[in-house]
């Protein structure tokens, strides 16, 4: 699939892929909240996206040093500052008593935060890689 039919497409598969699962599991959270499911699931939900995200990063970041990729130092400080944004609105949002407008406005945050981070500093990145035969 493209990038027009798929957001997370952009051409380095494995990249595509966690990014792919970490909208998922960023849905299935949205979901356990609004739907009220029971504390235990969403922050089951939430810990499984974090190790993700953070496998994702570290993969990324290795990718980044095998081909010497000139933004390595800037990115690895977007991936810190994520993490950071990530873990205090997760927090937030998970020590609310029910489903209200500040817990939607984290979601959204949330969720801004991951869009804008593949197709900002991510898709530099996979161009890069792309332009070193990786794919």
């Amino acid at each position: 699939m493209d990038s027009y039919g798929d957001p997370f497409a952009l051409g380095v598969e494995s990249m595509d892929t966690e990014h792919r699962r970490l909208a998922t599991l960023f849905s299935q959270f949205t979901a356990a909240i609004q739907e009220d499911e029971t504390p235990d699931r969403a922050r089951d939900i939430v810990q499984e996206a974090l190790a993700l995200a953070n496998e994702h990063f570290a993969h990324e970041e290795e990718m980044m040093a095998a081909t010497a990729y000139p933004a390595t130092e800037e990115e690895k400080f977007h991936h810190r500052n994520l993490r950071l944004q990530i873990t205090t609105l997760v927090g937030d949002t998970l020590s609310m008593p029910a489903c209200s407008q500040v817990m939607l406005e984290n979601l959204a945050e949330m969720e801004r935060l991951l869009f804008e981070h593949i197709n900002g500093p991510d898709r530099d990145l996979a161009a890069y890689l792309n332009a070193q035969g990786i794919r």
